[in-house]
């Protein structure tokens, strides 16, 4: 949806709301004058309202997650660029085209009218009569009025008792400035013309002006003024913006003429829409004033390794050239699963695998049935270093395996803290706990071979760096038709391993889905991918998941 479109959704909910109002509670009774500048207000105010962006004080930005390993690819978000094809007309650009070409001819409308009137007056008998002009000429149908002149047909006869009705009627209009309002409907009714309320708001507009002269041109004859509105009531209407004498319809003048009698709840009626109009303007002005966070991902872990977790906190500000992420401050609430100095099982890794291999029964359920396989537990090694919430993440393997790792995890000692700013954190750690049947042993281990870490010691590089990357991806990259067409564009996030032999594998795209090809390109650019420097740990190659943001931009 285009902006112009979105746009214009708002104002027609807007102006719903408060014209549903009007006719429910304040149309049809007495207070004309009230009800005009109620009419006036809501066109403004649906207009102005959606345009509106008043940030909610107090808001905080939700901490973004880098996922899975980035932070030295971090800047493709905004330095990668493909290849640009030569530009398409989108069906957004056509919408907004067809929207204002109506906008021309309905002012273009509006103008002609305007010139005939003006070309009226200047072949027309013209008296200066202050406070108005006087203008007479046999083109004339019926009596109106229009800014300072008074319009005459030669039907009518100024000096009846008719007449003189008459003329104080359009009087009203001139004093009144009623012609002001109608130009303005009829302007915002072009501008808005796909609104069917601001159609209703200038006919209900009208018939105001009608009461409102009605009641003033009447005084104490009522009854004579309603039978001369009856009488010439089918006289023609020449202008659609002008003020007209016999403006239908005749059954509501009448009535409004005839109606004496104050509406229960009166000042209540007119009070009760400023809640109402207050609700509206929050709804539609106040925005929350945060910035979005980066898509969450699903990740593989192994030893020694932990995952991103939606409260985690590494960010890369828009914009942002360097190539250093940028930190949140550690926060008592907050678990983190990237921080500078991760959490340790004490003694270390080799430690860490003997207490699994001496603590862990492979379950006699899990033997008979011949399960095995890496199961993975996820807990979180809390400031002081005690090990909560022990859960199980990815496939069940069955046969007790689970349960087993969770009784064993959850009998750990203390860990070693992690820390962020060398203040002691709680850490989100993923563990994966191999089980193998090794010719009727059972085996139990931390995984190794099958491991798949996220943040390694040594991060995998493409052959001749980042720059060599950009590069490639500029090349390469060949911007989808269908994207084109569509204006499709935006970032798409490719996760992938990066194999101990440097080899691309498992590609995939994370987060919202863009469409119109993005993905599939993304992927077969990645796919296509040379061998990259394998990335390390502990001194050895290891497998490292690896995600490739990738922006697609139309350049105007």
């Amino acid at each position: 949806m285009t902006v112009l479109l979105t746009y214009l959704a708002k104002v027609i909910v807007c102006s719903a709301v408060l014209y549903a109002y009007y006719y429910i509670a304040l149309r049809n009774n007495r207070f004309h004058q009230w009800n005009r500048y109620y009419l006036v207000l809501i066109t403004i105010v649906s207009l102005l309202t959606p345009l509106l962006k008043i940030p909610l004080p107090g808001q905080t930005p939700e901490p973004s997650a880098v996922l899975s390993y980035t932070n030295r690819i971090i800047t493709l978000r905004e330095s990668v660029m493909p290849v640009v094809a030569s530009p398409v007309i989108s069906s957004g650009t056509l919408i907004n085209l067809a929207y204002m070409l109506i906008i021309a001819l309905l002012m273009t409308r509006i103008l002609v009218s305007l010139f005939k009137i003006k070309k009226l007056i200047r072949s027309s008998q013209v008296q200066q009569v202050p406070p108005y002009r006087f203008v007479k000429n046999d083109d004339i149908k019926a009596p109106f009025s229009f800014f300072t002149y008074i319009f005459w047909d030669p039907n009518t006869s100024l000096n009846s008792q008719e007449g003189q009705q008459i003329l104080k009627h359009e009087l009203v209009h001139l004093q009144e400035k009623h012609s002001t309002d109608k130009l303005f409907m009829e302007v915002v009714t072009a501008v808005c013309w796909i609104n069917p309320f601001f159609h209703l708001i200038k006919r209900e507009l009208a018939l105001v002006h009608e009461f409102l002269a009605d009641k003033k041109a009447a005084g104490e004859e009522v009854a004579g003024y309603a039978q001369t509105i009856l009488q010439m009531a089918f006289q023609s209407k020449q202008f659609s913006f002008t003020n007209d004498f016999f403006h239908p319809p005749i059954k509501r003048r009448i009535l409004m003429l005839t109606q004496f009698h104050t509406p229960r709840f009166s000042y209540l009626r007119r009070i009760l829409v400023l809640p109402l109009a207050a609700f509206i303007f929050c709804s539609l002005a106040f925005v929350a004033d945060k910035h979005p966070s980066a898509i969450r991902v699903l990740t593989t872990t192994a030893n020694a390794t932990f995952t991103p977790h939606p409260e985690a906190a590494v960010t890369a500000t828009p914009g942002d050239t360097t190539r250093k992420p940028k930190m949140i401050k550690p926060d008592a609430n907050v678990i983190f699963t990237f921080v500078e100095q991760p959490p340790m099982f004490k003694g270390g890794e080799d430690s860490l695998s003997r207490y699994l291999s001496r603590n862990i029964r492979y379950p006699r359920v899990a033997q008979e049935n011949g399960i095995k396989g890496t199961v993975f537990v996820q807990f979180i090694v809390d400031k002081d270093g005690a090990i909560k919430e022990p859960k199980i993440i990815g496939a069940e393997r069955g046969g007790g395996l689970e349960e087993e790792a969770i009784r064993v995890v959850k009998g750990m000692p203390k860990w070693i803290p992690g820390q962020q700013n060398k203040k002691n954190v709680a850490v989100q750690f993923n563990l994966p706990i191999r089980f193998v049947l090794d010719e009727g042993d059972a085996v139990v281990a931390p995984a190794r071979s099958e491991a798949v870490f996220t943040f390694v010691e040594q991060p995998p590089v493409f052959p001749g760096g980042e720059e060599a990357l950009a590069k490639y991806l500029s090349k390469t990259i060949h911007y989808p038709a269908e994207a084109q067409k569509n204006n499709t564009q935006g970032t798409v996030f490719v996760q992938f391993q990066v194999r101990n032999d440097g080899t691309i594998a498992d590609v995939k795209t994370v987060g919202a889905l863009k469409g119109g090809g993005l993905e599939e390109e993304a992927i077969r650019v990645t796919k296509d991918m040379p061998k990259w420097k394998a990335g390390k740990q502990n001194g050895r190659e290891v497998n490292v998941q690896f995600n490739l943001p990738i922006r697609f931009s139309l350049q105007q």
